[in-house]
Parts: structure tokens; C-alpha cells; sequence
């Protein structure tokens, strides 16, 4: 059996001490539960549009250290699952107008790098959607048909002119989509320096037990945590698949298991064996897709696959230990890239949880004046999240903006059922979405 390491890569590449614990009670204006992405980018929009507003963010562990900072880092135009099922919910024009804000925020998230001196290790590469099957290459075509229904059109590249792209005998063809990469731990983490050096308090390692509503209209609510309470008119829960542990959305929200492996640093000569010259971000064009690219220090990632739910023991860090799961990752990674099968050594193993909703679109709304919420991206965040961070800025300032009238802001929200009913849905909707993909 491998020796692999089971910690998160991201996380290896910049130290981070949690720092400013909550210690007693505390009144502000604004109370943020979750400091990840969207958490975060809520702190920042709001400083922008109001520097005067007091802000705290709580979170259980370090911030930017769970969903946002395992993500792949992939920044892509993607809100929920994909654009088809965008336009089943909402329809087209809504769908054209969401995906047009978020293609936006690919771009903000890389201003903000530049403008705050944040080193994410931001590539504007664009990244690949490949086509290995006939199933695969009805489906590109048929997101094409898409994108021209919304006024885009995109190029769908036959096998030999995806390979000059990318070198790998698996694939049959692929559409070039605007995009870009980064690590998403250092992007986390810079957040983190430019939201305390606008006085946003972050208390990192701090559990919250749960949010007391206001007791009336316009009153304060009241974030528990066992060291002390926050105090604020104004809350949002943005805590991506954690979301489930609070009673409202537990029906609304599952937590899944998504896999990766990340190898050792890769040899100029191991480097040569792959025609890969743009470094491209690569993402296979499926519902469970895998997907691959380097990191800074040219190490290769190749992630996905099935997405696995332990009802049971949803959050459980044993999860990271599957070794049939990394089985099944090395020997996919083989198939797609047999030059590095023989000798390229994975260091890394380990599982990440993401939100997945029932419809597989993104939820933003207001639960009760003055609480908000804001999860559900089905593993396609970065740029979403960045987003997302503006919708909650306009709901809490009660403004009524292209953000806060984005089709999916306090929409209906469908449950999923109760256990045991949605692991045995969950397995039957794997494989029906496996026969898709495979259909076309």
C-alpha cells in the first residue's frame, strides 16, 4: 500500500496559526458564521460599500481551512453543477444573467491578488472540458447548443486538436472554457491578512453551538458559542456543507466526500513525457468528472470520480483513509496519462467535503429579517463563492442590485428526504447519472 501523506497539499504550502478565539460576548453589526470563501468575500464587499460597519466571522477551525481551502482550485464560470441544469431551473435569460456575473468574479478574484498583494498562485490559463466517449462528446455539443441559446459560442475541438493541448490517448475532444487556477489555502489565507487589516475580527477555533433569532423585529440575533455570544442584527450562515448540522437546512444539504491525489514534485523529464505546454486546468465533461492540473511547484493533481455519502458520520477525518478509493484514482490517472503510470509517485491522499443540493444549484436568501444564508455549490466555488459574497452584501443592506435579484436568491429551496431514504436515493442517482454520461 502507498505511503501516502492524508493532509490537504493546499494546506502544506503556507503556514497559519488560528488566532483571536472568542472570549466572552461581543455586539456588532454584522455576525458571519463560517470564515471560508463566502464568508469572507461577504466580509470584504461589505467593508468596501460600508468601511463603518463592525464585523465578526466565527469559525470552528482555522479560516479558509475546510471546504474553501481543500478546494481543487479551479476558478471557473460553473454555478451549481452545470449550465444545463442552470436553464432547466430558472430558464434562460436568468441562467445567462448569473452565469455572465460569475464569469466577472473569475475576474475580480484575480484583481483582488493583484490589488492586495495576495500570492495565490493565480494562473489565467483558462481550463479544458474533455470528451473520453461518444457519451462525453454529446454532451459538449449539446452545452454548446446551450452557450448559443445564451450568445456565446464555443469551439468544439476534435481529438487530434485537443492533444496539442493536452497529450493523452483518452481524449476525443474538448471545448477551451475561460477560467483560471489557484491555490485556494494561500487565496483563503490572504483574505484573512486583508480582512483584519480592515478591522474585521475573525475568532478562528470557534465552534458556534447554534443562532438564537432576534425577539423581535429588528432586534438583535444571537450567535452561541461555548466561550462566549455574539450579538448582531445582521447574520449569515455561510458554512458549505456544515450547513447541515443546523436544523433548517438539514434536509436542504448533504455532505459528500470528493477524492484527490497530488503527487511528488514531477522531473524535467517526467514533465517531458506529457505535451502540456499551456498548463491548462483539465475537467472531464461528466457529472462525476475527474479532473487534473499542475500546482506552482509542478507537482500533477488528478481528482474526482464517484462523490461518496457517510450518513452516519458525515464530517469523520477516517473518511480520508479509503485505499480503494485511491486505488480506483491511480488506476483512472493511468489510463488517462499511461507516459507517467509506471513513475510518477503520489504524495498526497485525502478527501474533502462539499455542498450538495437537491437541485444542484447554489442557495442564497433570508431565512428571517436580518438572517441569511448562502451555500451549495456542488463543488464548483471559487468563482461562485466570490459572488455569492456580493448577494449577501446587498441582502443585508437591503438593496435591491443585479446580485440580490439573481434568480436563485430565496428561491424555493427542495428538500432531499429523510434517512434512510436519501442514502438509497443518493445511489440509485450515482448510477443514473453514470448511465448518462455514458449515454450521451
Amino acid at each position: 500500500m502507498p505511503n501516502y501523506r492524508h493532509e490537504v497539499y493546499w494546506q502544506t504550502t503556507e503556514a497559519a496559526e488560528p488566532q483571536d478565539a472568542l472570549t466572552g460576548d461581543v455586539d456588532c453589526d454584522v455576525a458571519i458564521v463560517g470564515a471560508g470563501f463566502t464568508g469572507m468575500w461577504t466580509a470584504y464587499s461589505l467593508k468596501k460599500a460600508r468601511p463603518e460597519l463592525s464585523i465578526h466571522l466565527l469559525d470552528a477551525g482555522i479560516a479558509g481551512g475546510a471546504a474553501s481551502g481543500t478546494a481543487d482550485g479551479f476558478v471557473t464560470p460553473t454555478l451549481g453543477k452545470d449550465l444545463d441544469q442552470l436553464i432547466r431551473v430558472y430558464g434562460e435569460e436568468a441562467a445567462g444573467k448569473a452565469s455572465a456575473i460569475v464569469g466577472r468574479s473569475i475576474l475580480e478574484i484575480g484583481r483582488f491578488c493583484r490589488r492586495e498583494k495576495v500570492d495565490a498562485e493565480y494562473e489565467a490559463n483558462d481550463y479544458l472540458m474533455v470528451a473520453l466517449n461518444d457519451g462525453q462528446l454529446a454532451r459538449l455539443e449539446h452545452d454548446r447548443k446551450l452557450a448559443l441559446r445564451l450568445g456565446s459560442d464555443t469551439k468544439i475541438m476534435d481529438a487530434a486538436e485537443a492533444r496539442a493541448y493536452v497529450d493523452s490517448p483518452e481524449i476525443k475532444g474538448a471545448v477551451r472554457v475561460g477560467g483560471a487556477l489557484v491555490n485556494p489555502f494561500k487565496l483563503a489565507r490572504g483574505l484573512v491578512r486583508t480582512l483584519r487589516a480592515a478591522g474585521v475580527t475573525i475568532h478562528e477555533r470557534t465552534p458556534v453551538l447554534r443562532v438564537d433569532p432576534a425577539a423581535a423585529p429588528g432586534g438583535r440575533h444571537t450567535v452561541v458559542t461555548d466561550t462566549g455570544l455574539v450579538r448582531a442584527p445582521q447574520v449569515v450562515l455561510a458554512t458549505s456543507a456544515s450547513q447541515y448540522t443546523f436544523p433548517e437546512f438539514r434536509r436542504t444539504v448533504l455532505p459528500m466526500w470528493s477524492y484527490v491525489l497530488i503527487s511528488a514534485p514531477l522531473t524535467d523529464e517526467q514533465l517531458g513525457r506529457v505535451h502540456w505546454p499551456g498548463r491548462e486546468g483539465l475537467v472531464e465533461a461528466k457529472t462525476f468528472l475527474h479532473c487534473a492540473r499542475f500546482t506552482a511547484d509542478n507537482r500533477v493533481m488528478w481528482a474526482g470520480g464517484r462523490a461518496y455519502y457517510y450518513p452516519r458520520s458525515p464530517f469523520d477525518r477516517a473518511h480520508h483513509e479509503n485505499a480503494a478509493i485511491y486505488q480506483e484514482l491511480t488506476e483512472s490517472f493511468g489510463r488517462f496519462f499511461p507516459a507517467w503510470k509506471d513513475d510518477v509517485r503520489f504524495e498526497f491522499a485525502y478527501g474533502g467535503v462539499i455542498d450538495i443540493t437537491r437541485d444542484m444549484m447554489p442557495h442564497f436568501g433570508s431565512l428571517r429579517p436580518g438572517l441569511h444564508y448562502g451555500y451549495g455549490y456542488c463543488g464548483n466555488g471559487i468563482a461562485a463563492t466570490h459572488t455569492g459574497g456580493r448577494i449577501l452584501r446587498d441582502l443585508i443592506l437591503g438593496e435591491q442590485t443585479d446580485y440580490s435579484t439573481l434568480a436563485f436568491v430565496d428561491a424555493r429551496r427542495p428538500n432531499f428526504p429523510p434517512e434512510p431514504i436519501s442514502f438509497a436515493g443518493f445511489q440509485v442517482l450515482s448510477r443514473v447519472y453514470e448511465w448518462k454520461d455514458r449515454r450521451g
